[in-house]
């Protein structure tokens, strides 16, 4: 696992960073906005949990800006939260295992800074300040659709799951991080790219209006 949890008073267990602000574009590694945002973080819900449960649970995390007006996807069920005050990224770490450990949060994932507010459709600003967010899913293409044994060997490995198979490009697939998987949807991506084992890797790569 890499998110792990801590204790206090304990050195040992201190986390360590875990952000990764890069992904791939073909075989060149490129920065994902401005590096870290210590305000922020994207969190998936179970859906299976009504929009009641969900603002209930968020208002009792303390590390979380009870003030703060987030909206809440009521169909993916995901909000962009604010930290009650800016985090490293050690805390943040911290904050996303053990909002990770509850049933009624599905993933957490840090966000990226950026400077650019603009819809990906047009010019119009999304809004005052937006911070670059990734979900869980990412996409893969293999060598040779008809083979898949690598993919099946490397889902094994990071305990990863396959979602769909694109049907038009039928060489590319639709995977999913879980938070039992070795990594979040970023670090998977980047995990079989780097492997060699596949022609490319890419995460689910968005931008959200916080302010």
């Amino acid at each position: 696992m890499l998110f792990l949890g801590c204790h206090k008073d304990t050195p040992e267990s201190v986390p360590t960073c875990n952000f990764v602000g890069y992904y791939y574009y073909q075989d060149a590694k490129l920065p994902i906005g401005e590096g870290l945002s210590n305000n922020y973080l994207v969190v998936f819900f179970d859906t299976t949990y009504s929009s009641v449960d969900i603002r209930k649970f968020i208002s009792s995390v303390s590390d979380l800006d009870q003030n703060y007006k987030y909206t809440l996807d009521d169909h993916n069920k995901a909000a962009a939260l604010k930290f009650n005050k800016s985090k490293t990224c050690e805390e943040i770490t911290a904050i996303i295992a053990r909002l990770e450990k509850n049933p009624i949060v599905s993933f957490a994932n840090f966000t990226m800074k950026t400077n650019d507010c603009s819809a990906w459709i047009g010019t119009a600003p999304m809004g005052n300040l937006c911070v670059y967010w990734y979900s869980d899913f990412f996409y893969v293409k293999v060598f040779d659709k008809n083979d898949l044994t690598r993919l099946h060997k490397m889902m094994a490995q990071t305990n990863t799951q396959l979602v769909e198979q694109h049907q038009t490009m039928p060489e590319w697939f639709v995977m999913r991080a879980t938070k039992n998987s070795k990594g979040d949807g970023l670090h998977m991506a980047n995990y079989f790219h780097e492997s060699k084992l596949f022609v490319h890797a890419s995460p689910d790569l968005n931008k959200i209006p916080v302010e």
